[in-house]
């Protein structure tokens, strides 16, 4: 496996492995986060690709890109993304008017990742309207992260991360995942952004700047939408991520606190323990699956 580091945060990964067996079947050829600024040429065309028999997926998380398909173009904002096939008639781009395009991918190969992209298309089309907190969205985040981590070491690790998202996909065009609220665009980019940066020292001032709206008219918007604050939705998210690695990994709270955004430990143990009813220590030993849909955080 080769990297391609940009900035930090951002990165392109490909896949090189030669059993034959696993890329005929599915695996992963390519993942990335990455983020275009105006005046960037990227141009992709579908009928003028070496890496024939290759499947997309890409998400945007902030600006706008655009893709034609068959000859009908579609802007993608934050909160939507598209499926293609290499090579079929497509192509997709930075727009010349475009503040700039950030999104994270996956290019799969494979007749079983065909068979999944075409049944996706059948089912919803080539571009979908997809919540940033969705199963689907929050999975390629953590193949991305494990990618960037190096925990993907060998052709059946990456393989079965193949075959994991292609099942998310198929669970969520056969609309078996609750249907998310359909957010409006400036708060999906926020939604985004957290989901992107919860690792990070975040504060509301933060937040609301990736919106677009004034702090007062976000508050209110977010409000209106989530039925939360922003910094609820941010804790909820660093929580769940938190009970994902104590259930998954012997990293050290003090090292998990880290990871989820936390500086002090201290703090987030107070925190997980208000969301959770319990101490991050014993959720552990415990070993409880569990997903946070509510907190009341003072």
């Amino acid at each position: 496996m080769s990297a391609h580091q940009r900035e930090e945060g951002y990165g392109v990964y490909g896949f090189h492995f030669y059993d034959a067996l696993f890329n005929e079947m599915a695996n992963i050829l390519l993942l990335g986060r990455d983020k275009k600024i105006p005046g960037t040429v990227y141009d992709w065309y579908g009928m003028q690709r070496e890496d024939v028999g290759t499947y997309v997926f890409q998400y945007t998380l902030s600006g706008t890109g655009q893709i034609q398909i068959e000859g009908t173009s579609y802007a993608l904002n934050p909160g939507e993304a598209f499926i293609v096939e290499i090579p079929s008639d497509h192509r997709y781009y930075l727009p010349k008017d475009s503040d700039g395009w950030e999104f994270i991918f996956i290019t799969l190969v494979g007749s079983k990742a065909a068979e999944c992209w075409r049944f996706a298309k059948a089912q919803s089309g080539s571009v979908l309207k997809i919540s940033p907190d969705s199963k689907l969205i929050q999975l390629l985040f953590r193949i991305y992260q494990d990618t960037a981590e190096q925990k993907i070491t060998d052709v059946y690790h990456a393989s079965a991360k193949a075959y994991e998202f292609m099942m998310e996909l198929y669970r969520y065009v056969r609309n078996l995942e609750k249907s998310p609220i359909d957010h409006s665009i400036p708060i999906a980019k926020t939604l985004s952004y957290i989901q992107a940066n919860y690792a990070e020292p975040i504060a509301l001032n933060d937040i609301a700047a990736a919106s677009g709206y004034s702090r007062y008219y976000f508050l209110k918007q977010f409000q209106k939408e989530l039925h939360m604050t922003p910094i609820q939705y941010l804790t909820k998210i660093r929580v769940q991520k938190a009970a994902d690695l104590l259930l998954a990994t012997t990293h050290s709270i003090n090292e998990i606190a880290s990871q989820v955004g936390y500086s002090n430990a201290n703090y987030f143990n107070k925190v997980f323990r208000k969301a959770v009813g319990m101490s991050a220590g014993k959720f552990r030993r415990n070993k409880i699956p569990s997903k946070i849909d509510h907190l009341i955080i003072d």
